[in-house]
């Protein structure tokens, strides 16, 4: 429907630098000690033509941790499913068996955004200005000074020279060499698992996240730190909204109103694909939802909340035009305009998208037959936002800096 760009600009706004997949803050100090270490192997030769210092260093901290911590790894660690099959067939990691790059997927995919957006690395993965605090803090924490310098006859400076040479070697080899027993791995799993930071390092990368730079997301950091509830993103910035200040507060209102919106147009195209699913092969026709009670409420009330949502974004930013995306679902409908509109709608957005989508419905005499990945039994929720918009990913991050 069009729906989530919009709000991933607007959750730029609330909480820039940070994904709603993130989960473990911490991997960016292993992105941060990955990088010093390896910082000299940047123009290396990978023997695949691919591979380059970080997803190597990738693929011996990943199988670190699935081969020494086991079971006690969290379940959303990027990559360790896929490790673990590898281990278990009784292979390697590599381009073949792991990822070819650290693009999307595996940590540094997932958590590049935040690292580069905190001055913790560069768009190429190289140590940027804030690196080496984090790594000495990191050091400091579990008695490894000397990593950072590489400083000779310590043992922080001796498992850099480790890390250094297992990288290269997998570089050269296209794929890990380091022994499965190696005394290196368990130390790597013990100082970096994604769910156990030092309060050196803890300090460090709450000072990362309340960073000035990002007011907004400092404030609303810190507003969230207190609340340690299991709550929906709706229910953690109403209780924000409380006690923010007024300039956070307007952007809290135009995420929420747009949300709001967002909640409704979706709603009215998920029950078409709920109600032609139960009909099996027979054509849906407008008349088959003109009376049903969701979509009359979808009706009845996307005007208003377009309205709500477009005055609450034109307050915080001017780069987001609604109308333009959104517009047309500002005039009052009946329940089977409405319905009509919504198909035209999700038509015009996937026949706009690269290379052109086909919709999700099929025209079948005089309505509309939903294809068969796209229907369901179940019929929309109004009680949750359509989008992630950060807010469980910044809770997170700020309560493992506590």
């Amino acid at each position: 429907m069009g729906l989530s760009a919009i709000s991933d600009r607007l959750a730029e706004v609330l909480v820039p630098g940070l994904r709603a997949r993130m989960r473990w803050v911490r991997f960016t100090t292993a992105m941060a000690v990955g990088a010093v270490a390896t910082e000299s192997l940047a123009d290396e030769q990978p023997h695949d033509g691919v591979s380059t210092p970080a997803i190597c260093f990738e693929w011996l901290l990943i199988e670190a941790f699935v081969r020494r911590i086991e079971r006690g790894l969290p379940a959303d660690v990027p990559g360790s499913q896929k490790t673990r099959t590898a281990i278990n067939r009784g292979e390697r990691l590599s381009r073949q068996t792991y990822l070819n790059s650290p693009r999307v997927f595996g940590f540094y995919g997932v958590y590049k955004p935040f690292a580069v957006d905190a001055g913790v690395l560069t768009q190429d993965l190289a140590p940027a200005e804030r690196c080496v605090e984090l790594v000495r803090a990191w050091e400091h924490d579990h008695g490894l000074t000397g990593f950072a310098d590489e400083v000779p006859g310590t043992e922080g400076g001796a498992i850099r020279r480790r890390v250094h040479e297992e990288v290269r070697a997998a570089l050269q080899k296209g794929s890990l060499t380091v022994a499965t027993g190696a005394q290196l791995l368990g130390r790597l799993a013990a100082t970096l698992r994604p769910d156990k930071a030092g309060r050196t390092e803890a300090a460090v990368l709450r000072r990362l996240l309340t960073d000035p730079r990002h007011e907004h997301r400092a404030e609303l950091a810190l507003l969230l730190a207190d609340d340690d509830r299991i709550a929906t993103e709706p229910q953690l910035l109403a209780a924000a909204r409380k006690h923010a200040s007024q300039e956070l507060g307007r952007i809290i209102d135009a995420v929420v109103s747009y949300e709001e919106l967002a909640v409704l147009v979706n709603a009215a195209f998920r029950l078409l694909c709920s109600v032609s699913y139960s009909l099996g092969g027979q054509p849906l026709t407008a008349s088959h939802v003109a009376d049903d009670e969701t979509l009359d409420w979808c009706a009845r009330e996307i005007p208003e909340r377009f309205k709500r949502a477009a005055d609450r974004v034109a307050e915080v930013t001017h780069d987001i035009d609604l109308e333009q995306r959104l517009g047309e679902f500002v005039y009052p409908r009946s329940p089977k305009d409405l319905a009509e509109f919504v198909l035209h709608h999700h038509e015009q957005v996937q026949a706009g998208k690269p290379g052109g989508k086909r919709s999700w419905f099929e025209p079948l005499r005089d309505g509309w037959v939903v294809r068969p990945p796209y229907g369901s039994p179940e019929r929309p929720d109004l009680n949750y936002f359509v989008h992630p918009v950060r807010v469980h990913t910044l809770r997170s991050f700020i309560g493992a800096t506590s």
